[in-house]
């Protein structure tokens, strides 16, 4: 292996042209120059420097060599250069993953932002599933997870969570609905409705459970989709209500009407983003952070509105 120090050393002295000019370039001792000389010899195994009165030449293995050194040494300023970008968040690869509403509303305005902030980072996004992501998460497979809190899962102590974003959940009912002309509904209204909810196991399921529970009801759910556009179509096609979260995006459409619930406390699902203990300090990871969580605080004011 060629020591790259000497292989300056080596370049010094073929534009100095005496061995005390390099010393002095480099700031070491002619005895140091020609010791670190003779060592290259001896890595190389070819003969670098031939003897021209009181001066040394390089020889014509020595001009081969030299023939790489500037290539050497400007993938050596690159990689510098990197590690310097790197220490500043410019690069780096980051491995997140999100639920698809996280990832449209949220994930999807933060990498346009990085996109001119950080060009360089490199992202990969998948769907997030619970609680395996965390398994992910832990094992490094992936670097930041971004879900939505679900009190019968633990995060371990090892993660640290950063707060995204209050996600109110909306009521969807058939245009033909008698309160589909009132401004905003309360839940208790609804204790006699068919339900079009999602699968018990879903967070947002738990979160509509738990809201009802407190109106003072159990939701009768008879159709069951966890695709947001799919309940809006079935509420839709009058198969009962639902409830949406307004991250969706989703809003009115010629057979549905999207209104918000009138509670004194509605129901919401709460957004985290969840990094490994400690990593957040890394400046790349730390940038992906920093560009969810402006997007997340930049939704919650003001409340995301509905359509009608």
């Amino acid at each position: 292996m060629i020591d790259v120090r000497r292989l300056r050393i080596l370049r010094e002295l073929d534009q100095r042209g005496t061995v005390a000019a390099t010393a002095g370039a480099l700031h070491l001792t002619p005895s140091a120059v020609s010791q670190q000389l003779a060592t290259l010899a001896r890595e190389t195994g070819v003969t670098l420097l031939d003897p021209d009165g009181r001066r040394l030449r390089l020889t014509a293995a020595a001009r081969v060599l030299l023939g790489h050194a500037d290539e050497v040494f400007a993938q050596l300023e690159r990689a510098q250069a990197d590690l310097d970008a790197f220490a500043r968040g410019e690069v780096g690869t980051v491995r997140l993953a999100a639920f698809p509403t996280a990832t449209l509303g949220i994930v999807v305005p933060a990498l346009r932002a990085l996109r001119g902030t950080h060009p360089r980072l490199e992202l990969t996004i998948i769907d997030a599933l619970v609680p395996e992501c965390y398994d992910q998460l832990g094992s490094g497979e992936l670097d930041l997870v971004a879900t939505v809190h679900d009190s019968r899962t633990a995060v371990p102590p090892r993660f640290s969570r950063v707060h995204l974003l209050d996600d109110p959940l909306d009521l969807v009912l058939p245009r033909d609905h008698p309160l589909a002309a009132s401004p905003s509904v309360t839940l208790d209204a609804l204790a006699t409705e068919t339900f079009v909810g999602g699968f018990d196991e879903t967070p947002c399921h738990q979160i509509v459970v738990t809201a009802c529970a407190a109106a003072g009801f159990a939701p009768r759910v008879r159709h069951r989709s966890d695709d947001y556009g799919a309940l809006l179509g079935l509420v839709g096609a009058g198969c009962g209500v639902g409830l949406i979260p307004r991250l969706s995006g989703l809003s009115s459409t010629d057979e549905a009407i999207v209104r918000p619930l009138a509670d004194a406390v509605p129901p919401i699902r709460r957004l985290y983003a969840t990094v490994r203990e400690g990593s957040q300090t890394a400046p790349h990871l730390a940038a992906v952070v920093n560009a969810i969580t402006e997007v997340g605080r930049r939704l919650s004011r003001p409340v995301l509105a509905t359509a009608s």
